[in-house]
């Protein structure tokens, strides 16, 4: 099928490191008595940042990679061209390769703490350009980065850590845990023919769900696989079917763009 956008976006890099915990209240009392807090280890991470033009300050995303890594250049191009089109800037985090992680790494253990504490630097790291407008930052995340959306904007979890918070979350096809609340407006959008990451997951942690935090919702496309929103060519990866459908892409890009819209004020 013809993939829904083919446009493409020029970008910079840049470059910055991934955050790390605050120290403990016993860390900082013990700081107090004259001990030392050790320096926490963190790592230099590289990413794509695609702007609009003019000054801003622009509303901004950080797009987050599935398994496989970054998406090839010309998908991310075209990915982040629909975003400029809204006004909004886009940094594509690349969470692997500074670590040597190759192909399908999230499958080690720790992936989903090192890409929460990748996410949170990308956000400070945007929010301290003079062109982004630090409140209205969202996240996006496909499969494994949607597991990292979901982990970073939890409710009463790591935000409460740092001194920026996400404004928003989209989720494409994650692997959803067994209860989350969320802390920002978050729409989770899969596919019912997925094995690799299968909706009822989702679909058991939303009916659990107590109407603690903010909105979050659960769109499930009928005839759609894992990556359906990924213009590829049909492949099995690790034996599962990854497929992209136009249709059920054409209406997740509707419900990112509405849930960033309401979440931006514009």
């Amino acid at each position: 099928m013809t993939p829904i956008l083919t446009t493409a976006a020029a970008a910079e890099t840049i470059h910055f490191r991934s955050a790390t915990w605050p120290p403990t209240p016993l860390q900082l009392r013990l700081a107090k008595a004259g001990d030392t807090i050790a320096e926490q280890a963190s790592v230099p991470l590289s990413a794509e940042l695609y702007r609009p033009p003019g000054k801003g300050p622009f509303p901004a995303v950080i797009l987050l990679h599935p398994c496989s890594g970054r998406l090839p250049a010309r998908i991310e191009q075209a990915d982040a061209a629909r975003y400029i089109a809204l006004g909004y800037a886009v940094l594509a985090l690349d969470n692997f390769t500074a670590r040597g992680i190759a192909d399908g790494g999230c499958t080690g253990g720790g992936a989903s703490v090192d890409g929460v504490m990748d996410a949170y630097g990308a956000l400070t790291q945007l929010a301290s350009l003079p062109f982004i407008d630090p409140e209205h930052i969202a996240i996006v995340g496909y499969a494994f980065g949607a597991n990292v959306a979901l982990s970073a904007v939890e409710f009463d979890g790591p935000e409460r850590l740092f001194d920026r918070r996400f404004a928003a979350a989209v989720a494409y096809y994650p692997y959803c845990p067994e209860k989350l609340s969320v802390s920002v407006p978050t729409v989770i959008l899969t596919g019912a023919l997925d094995a690799w990451a299968p909706p009822r997951s989702c679909e058991r942690m939303m009916a659990q769900r107590t109407g603690l935090g903010a909105a979050m919702r659960l769109v499930v496309y009928p005839e759609a696989h894992h990556a359906f929103n990924l213009p590829l060519e049909s492949r099995r990866f690790y034996g599962e079917q990854l497929e992209y459908n136009e249709a059920a892409a054409r209406s997740a890009w509707a419900e990112t763009a509405a849930l960033l819209r309401q979440a931006f004020g514009r």
